[in-house]
């Protein structure tokens, strides 16, 4: 492992104070790793850094970090096939994935973000404009180019007219539970920031969230997100 990085217990040591994020760089080009690795560790609001060459050493780190932020180098051996991100969010549900891909695609970019990814972007992206989407994402936010979301917000407008646009509708079908929820969904919640907020267990959210799913034929929690801010602007709270 690379000496500009910790071992994997410091994530949990009391030096990682507030505002600083927990970050795993992964991927199989270890040229890649060190440039990101060199780049972000100047920086004081993203430490301790760590790195992971393949599925095994993701995987592990997922369990002992829980990096607040996945920078991953997409695809490499293990995470490559459609549903890969899945497991990484089964591995870690409060970690937030960001892809760094050599050849941005729309519908590729898509296709993740309806999988989990929270950012997509290009390998060669700039060590400071990573950093801001770093900060971003960690809040909750989306970075990717503004013709994704576009392309999202088309689909659920389709989507909106197969129903003959009963969508608000069936948004009031939701109990207030499931309102809340998807309010916090909309505002970047992970399922523990949104059972902490409610003061209920992560298992009830994913109950609440499949309940959800099935009567508004959903699909990824970006579709809810995107939803939610279409019917109801103001997201319920307590």
């Amino acid at each position: 492992m690379d000496l500009q990085t910790r071992s994997p217990l410091d994530c949990h040591l009391p030096e990682h104070g507030r505002g600083k994020a927990c970050v795993l760089v992964a991927g199989s080009d270890a040229a890649l790793r060190r440039r990101l690795l060199r780049g972000l560790g100047r920086e004081p609001s993203v430490t301790p850094i760590h790195e992971a060459r393949d599925r095994g050493e993701v995987e592990r780190a997922l369990d002992q970090l829980n990096p607040a932020i996945l920078l991953l180098d997409f695809p490499m051996p293990g995470f490559h096939r459609p549903g890969s991100l899945r497991s990484i969010h089964a591995l870690s549900p409060s970690t937030r994935t960001v892809l760094l891909v050599r050849s941005p695609d729309d519908s590729a970019a898509v296709g993740a973000l309806k999988e989990g990814a929270k950012g997509y972007c290009s390998r060669t992206t700039d060590p400071r404009l990573l950093l801001k989407a770093i900060h971003l994402v960690e809040k909750g936010e989306f970075w990717v180019r503004r013709r994704v979301i576009n392309r999202l917000v088309e689909e659920l407008t389709a989507l909106e007219r197969k129903r003959g646009g009963k969508g608000r509708e069936l948004y009031r079908k939701l109990t207030l539970r499931e309102r809340q929820i998807s309010g916090l969904v909309a505002r970047g919640s992970t399922n523990r920031e949104v059972a902490e907020s409610l003061s209920i267990v992560e298992k009830t959210v994913k109950a609440h969230m499949t309940s959800i799913f099935r009567k508004l034929n959903l699909a990824s929690r970006l579709q809810l997100a995107i939803y939610t801010l279409q019917v109801a602007p103001v997201p319920d709270s307590d």
